[in-house]
């Protein structure tokens, strides 16, 4: 199992569909229990590995 905290408008990443954004708050912890085949990446990471920033996402203000 993976646990993260996120920040208020941070996201993670799930394979190369699912997208989650965290809101509300200083922070939240996310735990994810997902197949070790699967890439789970918070979003600065995925962005630093050349992908862009999902288009789903709303702004961070």
């Amino acid at each position: 199992m993976l646990s993260l905290q996120l920040n208020s408008g941070e996201y993670l990443t799930i394979g190369e569909d699912i997208v989650v954004q965290v809101f509300g708050g200083s922070a939240a912890r996310v735990m994810v229990q997902a197949p070790r085949e699967l890439t789970i990446l918070r979003g600065e990471v995925w962005e630093r590995n050349g992908k862009k920033r999902p288009a789903c996402l709303l702004p961070v203000k």
